[in-house]
């Protein structure tokens, strides 16, 4: 049945936001029965601020885990870890459906983010009457969140009943709005019916499809979704469409069958990775089972196909590849004894998929790296290929080939990957990872390490499709190699990146290890490292260690460890280059063994191999050495540096090689007067202020002299001019080397003014409506500047009344409100829009200012438009 009348989507509730808290640091209790609008009001809160938005019901599990799969951790990662990747990003935390048994009280400690509490009885966390206390929570009930008589009538939108549904739910919001929507009274008993008469059949299924998805993306909504959504059915998260939870409940617990066929038919609009997710929490095992041992790529993140494993684990020869896999991914050895049958299966393809698996995951540093067993599914991989299709040959050789790599024959993995993009078809989305690979190839056996940071960045966007699961470690790959090449901005934002990106968590625990040595945050770094071993995860607990003893300076923090990063740090903190590892084998472990012995021996030789190393030769050198370390008879190599650092540097041989590089001269004098370098302001005062506006205005240095010093000899005269020219070229050119200041004055300036006077030329009055501001040259007082002033106003002034344009007479009217010929025009063009009454007031303000502030009359042309005007 449908309805002829249209209700609000939902009521904004203003009252009810104008209470709470808005950044991290607070926490917000909403404590009442099902549907009362607790997560809508948490819904409205997080779309009117800008922070991250993290869900998580306690339904679901416990909000730890919960949370730290939203972060892309592992669900087993302690408290601190969470807290610490919430204190990354400003966020606002929204956790549902508590019941007071869960351990929450280390968030409730720290507060690292704007923490929303939803519950329908109270909590008992010893933490929260404190935080009252402080005045840092903000608590909420039933009362509270239920709609007032004044919201239940705007619900309604005119609709009689109001009155009634209000009184009958005592404001609670979930069944007064569907009693508006459907028009029935607001009995439990009857919600549901109501819906069913007035929904149409496709709103119904996608309603109860929705039932059963966490979120529906937004590329799968469909018009009964957009319907449901108009209706305020459903919310509009970051992630997708959510059917609000009482819902959810209602439909699960009274329509699980219908809710399990929604499903079904659902099964050829959705992606495979959103159908799985649907037939879990649909309850349909048996289907999601079916679904998994399909020979179909199912893109779920490892930490979303987790969820599934006690299922996996009872399914067959697929689902045991697809758990494997992910527990691999995720840095459990577990996987290994799901994999190893499988290699023996007698479906080739089943048996060749698990060979790549193992070869690959065996290989790999981070799991303890069995070289030889590595070797021996490489092996028997090789047996199987004539016996599957082409892509998935293609696929396994990508895999086998990094064997020949880890064992330090390069050489040897050239040709898997070679077959590999022979087998995989044109338009296969496996491709890139080959390709990828070659590259990676390229940089060990001839350095070219540009040419592998293009590849990298170039396949990003098909790899988010084809192999999401890989992006943690590409991002993380580029973050490393653009600090490489000094690039710390961009490396910090690919770091970042990898740090979000769900798929692979030990790349992404790697990825903020070197975020936080890059930002220098030991603390969080610490934390980082703590995870690596809780992970059992030797490699990166090493790494981790060593990027921490560098930061701090702690040599104890090594001690007991022997790899190739922990012996670095140890030789460059003792200042002992015997300590140095063995020379690696690795191409930029190479870079990084070299950069440490120039460090403690500064020979020639290491500097020539670190630019000899890469394609991209000294451009490396800013993520490897500091600055001061380079010889200085070598100002070349500085060209590779960020050109502030060479500035702060003072090393004037290198500055001069770039003069061309530094950036004008910044200054602003309308309506201020500011003045920057490429280091930062320049602070200019007193008579150094004077000295430099007086050069901006063009004006020599003996008309300078003279101007500022009147009654001396122009001998004296211009000696004090030198004085002061000497300063100000402390203060502009502090790298010592003339860059602004020249014989005939100023160069190389941007100064608002040029850009005004070049407007005024081209008489383009929008751009110079858009620069002009008073005062010129603030704060100074002297004839010359005097003069340019009324000089620049009457250009202004002058463009603008020829112009006759609305906006540039109001803006000549607020530089002079006595100003009677912009007045003129100005009222002509409101009496042309019929605007009288602002007319009058325009003029008779204009009437009263001028007779208190002058004590004259207007003008008889303004007096007949008043009698006009006043009819």
């Amino acid at each position: 049945m449908a309805l002829a009348w249209q209700s609000p989507v939902y009521l904004e509730r203003r009252r009810l936001l104008d209470l709470l808290p808005e950044g991290p640091g607070f926490a917000i209790h909403l404590e009442a029965p099902a549907g009362f609008g607790k997560s809508v009001l948490a819904g409205q809160l997080a779309a009117r601020l800008p922070l991250r938005t993290l869900w998580a019901s306690a339904l679901l599990g416990e909000p730890k885990a919960l949370l730290a799969r939203s972060l892309g951790l592992p669900e087993e990662v302690p408290w601190g870890a969470v807290v610490a990747a919430l204190q990354e990003v400003p966020s606002l935390v929204v956790l549902e459906d508590l019941s007071g048994q869960e351990d929450l009280s280390p968030l409730l400690r720290t507060l690292p983010c704007l923490l929303v509490l939803a519950s329908r009885k109270p909590l008992p966390y010893p933490e929260l009457p404190k935080l009252l206390a402080e005045g840092r929570l903000v608590h909420l009930g039933a009362q509270d969140l239920a709609f007032t008589p004044e919201e239940a009538q705007t619900l309604f939108a005119g609709r009689e009943g109001w009155e009634e549904a209000h009184r009958a739910t005592g404001g609670w919001p979930l069944p007064l709005f569907l009693s508006a929507l459907t028009g029935e009274p607001p009995k439990p008993q009857a919600l549901l019916q109501g819906l069913r008469e007035s929904l149409s059949p496709e709103e119904l299924q996608e309603g109860l499809l929705l039932a059963a998805l966490p979120y529906l993306h937004l590329a799968h909504a469909t018009p009964a979704t957009e319907s449901l959504f108009q209706r305020g059915l459903l919310r509009r998260l970051p992630q997708g469409f959510r059917l609000h939870d009482l819902l959810r409940e209602m439909a699960r617990k009274n329509l699980l069958p219908e809710v399990q066929e929604a499903v079904r038919r659902a099964e050829g609009r959705l992606p495979p990775e959103v159908l799985a997710e649907a037939f879990y929490e649909a309850g349909l095992h048996r289907e999601l089972l079916e679904l998994m041992e399909r020979p179909i790529q199912i893109d779920l993140p490892a930490e979303r196909l987790l969820r599934f494993a006690d299922l996996l684990r009872q399914g067959g020869p697929r689902a045991h590849l697809r758990l494997g896999e992910a527990l691999l991914q995720c840095g459990n050895k577990e996987g290994f004894p799901l994999l190893e049958p499988l290699a023996e299966a007698e479906d080739p393809r089943v048996a060749l998929t698990a060979c790549g698996h193992l070869a690959y995951y065996l290989a790999e540093p981070m799991l303890g790296q069995d070289l030889p067993r590595a070797r021996a599914y490489l092996e028997r991989g090789l047996g199987l290929l004539e016996r599957v299709p082409e892509e998935l040959a293609g696929r396994f050789l990508n895999d086998a080939a990094r064997v020949p790599y880890e064992e330090g024959r390069p050489e040897e993995a050239l040709a898997p990957l070679e077959e590999a993009l022979r087998r995989l078809p044109p338009s296969s989305p496996f491709r890139p990872s080959p390709l990828l690979n070659l590259a990676l190839l390229e940089f060990e056996l001839k350095g070219s390490l540009l040419k592998r940071i293009a590849a990298l960045e170039e396949t990003l966007g098909s790899l988010r499709v084809s192999r999401p699961f890989v992006l943690p470690g590409h991002l993380r790959d580029l973050g490393r190699f653009y600090l490489l090449l000094g690039e710390r901005e961009r490396a910090r934002d690919y770091l970042k990146r990898a740090a979000e990106e769900p798929g692979s968590p030990l790349a992404s625990l790697e990825a903020r290890m070197l975020l936080a040595h890059l930002e220098g945050d030991a603390e969080a770094l610490r934390r980082l490292v703590a995870q690596a071993e809780l992970w059992e995860n030797r490699y990166l607990a090493d790494e981790g260690r060593a990027l921490l003893a560098e930061l701090t300076g702690d040599e104890g923090l090594l001690e007991g460890l022997s790899g190739f990063f922990p012996s670095l740090a140890r030789a460059r903190l003792r200042q002992d280059p015997s300590l140095l590892p063995p020379y690696p084998e690795e191409r930029l472990e190479r870079l990084y063994w070299h950069a440490a012995r120039y460090r403690l021996l500064r020979e020639g030789g290491d500097l020539e191999a670190l630019i000899s190393l890469t394609d991209a030769r000294e451009r490396v050198l800013p993520g490897l050495l500091p600055l001061g370390l380079l010889p200085r008879n070598r100002p070349e190599l500085a060209r590779a540096y960020p050109l502030g650092e060479v500035l702060r540097s003072g090393w004037k041989e290198a500055i001069a090689l770039r003069l061309e590089e530094i950036p004008p001269l910044r200054v602003m004098v309308l309506g201020t007067f500011q003045v920057h370098t490429p280091l930062g302001p320049a602070e200019l005062r007193g008579k150094a202020r004077e000295v430099f506006a007086l050069l901006l205005l063009g004006l020599p240095r003996e008309e300078v002299a003279f101007a500022l010093w009147p009654d001396m000899p122009e001998a004296a005269a211009l000696n004090n001019l030198y004085v002061w020219l000497a300063r100000l070229r402390k203060l502009l050119e502090p790298w010592g080397v003339a860059t602004y200041l020249g014989e005939e004055g100023l160069k190389r300036v941007e100064a608002d003014l040029f850009a005004l006077e070049e407007a005024l030329q081209r008489e383009d009055a929008e751009r110079a409506l858009a620069l002009y501001r008073e005062p010129l040259f603030s704060g100074l007082d002297h004839p010359h500047l005097d003069r340019k002033r009324e000089e620049v106003f009457h250009r202004v002034r002058a463009l603008f009344l020829k112009r006759r344009e609305p906006r540039l007479l109001e803006r000549l009217l607020e530089l002079d409100p006595l100003d009677e010929e912009a007045l003129l025009p100005l009222v002509e063009r409101y009496l042309e829009q019929g605007q009288r009454a602002r007319v009058e007031r325009l003029l008779e303000a204009y009437r009263k200012r001028l007779e208190e502030e002058l004590g004259e009359r207007a003008s008889p042309q303004v007096q007949a438009l008043l009698r006009r005007l006043r009819g």
